[in-house]
């Protein structure tokens, strides 16, 4: 009798002590999975899709050594997309219906972004957006669609504005020929006409290594140009940087260069060295100074664990699965429908802002586009600066200078 007993109180305790196992190993096999989407290789931006990559990781694990979400881990998905809009529709596909993503979010390049959200359009699922700002995104107002990144129309207007406010008089307008960089060109352009400023518009192809010939017409103009706006997302800023300083075009006290957030990593300075001091960038992010706890917590983990520190495009890529998050947390389920709907009605506190997604229809991009995106110009005042300790030249409220260094 005795030993029956104790053969059953070995077999109870053996059963309690596998409860936990157990339940680890149905979590284990049952995560949140969402789909990840960004260049990771030429021709694409790849080292502000690895900056992206990182960030969305670092959360990931930050999350599931909380608990995971709703007592399931998390896992991500990457894809790389290479820069190249097929790429990125087929991405979409096998995430969606291979994976069976809960949603999907990332991307750097707005042409990319606009194959993939036809994809996302079909099959129902939430798709959120990082670095993307071709105003067709949202425009197309698709329920699943939507954006921590500025449309082109919230920041050109601002930064054609502020160039015209510098008394810079003749602007030439450098852009890729993606709806990205036509999108932007068209409105700093017409900004430009409104005010009578003269400007020039000259387009590239993002595979182009050699852009002498466009700067060299740039150079003969009479009068030469006094800055040089870029809207290009891709690595050829480098090239083009590097190009019309080697030139003695730009940036120099004669012509300012200005450039998007493609040039905020590191690697400007490992290509173009020297040539990217006095840099003018667009820059999608809150100056250190009004960074909350929580980016300053997720800035000193970044910069410990990838040895160096995250820009603003990291931010947003942090903020894109944060807004997820939050929303299966606020349904209370995973499923696609209640995902979208809860991103939708939800108010996310993220690393670089609070987020909200409007459903206004007029004008069309205004459509689940988050609109108060904060929104820099910086300067390199030295070489290796980081972005973060650039000098702030606009907005006037975080500015750390009032004057542009030639």
């Amino acid at each position: 009798m005795k030993g029956s007993l104790r053969f059953h109180l070995s077999a109870a305790a053996l059963a309690l002590a596998m409860l936990p196992l157990a339940a680890a190993s149905s979590l284990a096999e049952d995560p949140i999975t969402i789909g990840w989407v960004g260049p990771l290789s030429p021709p694409g931006n790849y080292s502000g899709g690895q900056e992206m990559q990182w960030a969305v990781q670092l959360e990931v694990d930050q999350i599931n050594k909380d608990g995971g979400v709703l007592g399931r881990p998390l896992k991500v998905i990457y894809e790389d997309t290479k820069g190249q809009p097929a790429e990125g529709g087929a991405a979409a596909v096998r995430l969606i219906t291979k994976d069976n993503v809960s949603a999907i979010v990332g991307e750097f390049h707005s042409s990319v972004a606009l194959a993939e959200i036809e994809e996302a359009h079909k099959y129902g699922v939430a798709w959120v957006g990082a670095d993307v700002w071709a105003d067709a995104i949202t425009a197309k107002q698709y329920p699943e669609v939507f954006r921590v990144a500025p449309a082109n129309s919230l920041i050109y207007v601002k930064a054609a504005d502020w160039t015209i406010e510098q008394g810079y008089k003749n602007i030439a307008i450098v852009a890729e020929n993606t709806d990205f960089g036509q999108g932007g060109a068209s409105i700093v352009a017409n900004e430009l006409k409104a005010k009578n400023i003269n400007y020039t518009l000259a387009t590239i192809d993002l595979n182009q290594q050699d852009f002498t010939p466009a700067l060299l017409r740039l150079m003969s103009q009479n009068p030469r140009p006094d800055a040089i706006q870029m809207v290009i997302a891709g690595q050829a800023q480098y090239q083009l940087v590097k190009q019309a300083c080697q030139l003695g075009l730009a940036p120099t006290a004669q012509t300012a260069l200005i450039g998007s957030s493609g040039l905020l990593q590191k690697e400007v300075w490992e290509v173009d060295g020297p040539c990217a001091k006095n840099l003018l960038i667009v820059n999608v992010a809150q100056p250190k100074s009004q960074w909350n706890a929580a980016t300053q917590a997720f800035v000193k983990d970044f910069t410990a664990r990838y040895n160096r520190a995250p820009t603003g495009v990291a931010l947003e890529a942090h903020d894109t699965l944060g807004v997820v998050v939050a929303a299966i947390k606020k349904a209370g389920s995973a499923d696609r429908a209640a995902i979208i709907k809860a991103i939708e009605e939800n108010t996310y506190e993220g690393l670089n802002a609070t987020y909200t997604f409007p459903t206004d229809k007029t004008p069309d991009w205004a459509y689940h586009q988050f609109k108060d995106v904060p929104f820099t110009i910086i300067q390199y005042t030295a070489e290796n600066q980081p972005p973060e300790d650039a000098a702030i030249v606009y907005p006037k409220k975080w500015a750390t200078t009032d004057k542009v260094q030639k």
